[in-house]
This record gives structure tokens, sequence and C-alpha cells, in this order.
């Protein structure tokens, strides 16, 4: 018996929209049970895994984005699952949006902080030069600002002197 064969066949009858669900499934357990009799094994995890494929279909066939906000437990296909988990293939209206890595549950707390310990990063050479920039500004307006505010000269006017001229 050649399961892949008949696993293909199994697609193409389902692809073609001539085989409904109810009938599909009876005919994956019957495939299995001819294999489990002929054989004496179980299938492979391979047929096993397509068989499975076969059963979740209509769900996995769901191209639609934002299956997993229609749905309470979506199934996803591989290419959805790497564009969730990894941002491959996004479309370009999603925003390359991806999950939160595994990472963040070990060094976030409860109530939302940091718990890793602070790192610094270096400064890139563009923000070096920035940097260089605003401290040659400061220098410049800190010699304004004290040549403003040093002790200067007073005039000095007395009222009684300007009445009497």
């Amino acid at each position: 018996m050649d399961l892949n064969a008949r696993i293909d066949e199994l697609y193409t009858q389902t692809k073609a929209g001539s085989l409904p669900r109810e009938q599909r499934f009876k005919a994956i357990e019957a495939l299995t049970d001819e294999y489990v009799q002929e054989t004496g094994n179980r299938p492979h995890p391979g047929a096993l895994d397509r068989l499975a494929t076969l059963c979740l279909y209509e769900e996995i066939s769901d191209d639609t984005a934002w299956k997993t906000r229609q749905d309470e437990y979506p199934f996803l296909s591989d290419e959805q699952l790497a564009r969730r988990k990894d941002g491959v293939n996004q479309r370009k209206y999603e925003g390359g949006q991806r999950e939160v890595s595994d990472d963040k549950a070990w060094s976030v707390a409860t109530d939302g902080r940091d718990m890793r310990k602070p790192t610094r990063r270096e400064r890139s050479n563009n923000e070096n030069i920035r940097m260089d920039e605003a401290l040659s500004r400061n220098k410049e307006r800190r010699t304004k600002y004290r040549e403003f505010t040093k002790i200067q000269p007073v005039d000095v006017y007395h009222i009684s002197e300007l009445e009497a001229e």
C-alpha cells in the first residue's frame, strides 16, 4: 500500500471540493485502519502529520491575516506562524508587528518593570558629532552669558539734579 499516494488523492479531492469534511474524516480513519491492518504498524509521523493537516484543511487554508482575533483557538499555517513569530513575509499594511519573544518573560516582572541589569550602549559617530556641536554652542552661549552678567558700570542719576536742569 502506497500511503503517500493515497494521502495525495485525498488532498486533490479536498482541494477540488468534492470531499466534504465528514466524508474526509471517515476516509482518513478508513485509510489509517487499512494501513494498520496491512502492516501491523501505525503510519510514520510524517504521514500522520499530513493527515492531521488534512483534517484541519479549512482552518489551515484560511489566509485571513486577522484570524487570531476572529477565532478563539486559531490554527496557523507554517507561513502565518513564521510571520507572527519572526516577522517574515510581512504584508505592507501589517507594519512589521511581531510576537513578543519568550526572553521578555524572563526579564520583565509582573508590574511591567524590566529587571535586567542595565547596560549602556555606545553612541554612534553621528551622535558624537551632534554632541560636539552642542558642546561648542554651549561654550559660546556661556561666554555671552558671562559677558552679560559680569559687573558693569552703573549709571546713577539723581532726580533732583535732573529737575534743576
